[in-house]
């Protein structure tokens, strides 16, 4: 399923106006006007492509951050899974606790006839 930036918007077609098609003939001494606007476009894009860089690095300095944080937190996991884990060696001194201190129960079997 497509999100909402994955979705095509009014920026994405193509229109009358930004392949400047017109009904009326070019007028002489409009050549000016047509260069302001054009320059004008051009000036807006690369504003909108300056900013999209930022954003760009801004993403990416955020991503190299989870990753880092992602890398220690599984390292801690792994250690923690480590010390948890039954093939740990018993500390000297101490005893190991048995299913009923540690708080499991034993079920109690019951023949059941069918």
């Amino acid at each position: 399923m497509k999100n909402i930036t994955q979705i095509k918007s009014l920026g994405d077609i193509r229109s009358a106006t930004s392949h400047h098609i017109t009904g009326m003939p070019s007028l002489k001494g409009t050549a000016y006007l047509d260069l302001y606007l054009l320059d004008r476009e051009k000036q807006r894009l690369e504003t909108e492509l300056s900013r999209m860089e930022l954003r760009k690095k801004r993403i990416e300095t955020r991503l190299g951050e989870i990753r880092n944080d992602m890398e220690d937190l599984n390292k801690t996991a792994l250690k923690e899974h480590s010390l948890l884990s039954p093939t740990h060696k018993p500390v000297p001194g101490c005893r190991e606790l048995s299913a009923r201190q540690r708080g499991h129960r034993q079920w109690s079997k019951l023949a059941v006839e069918y």
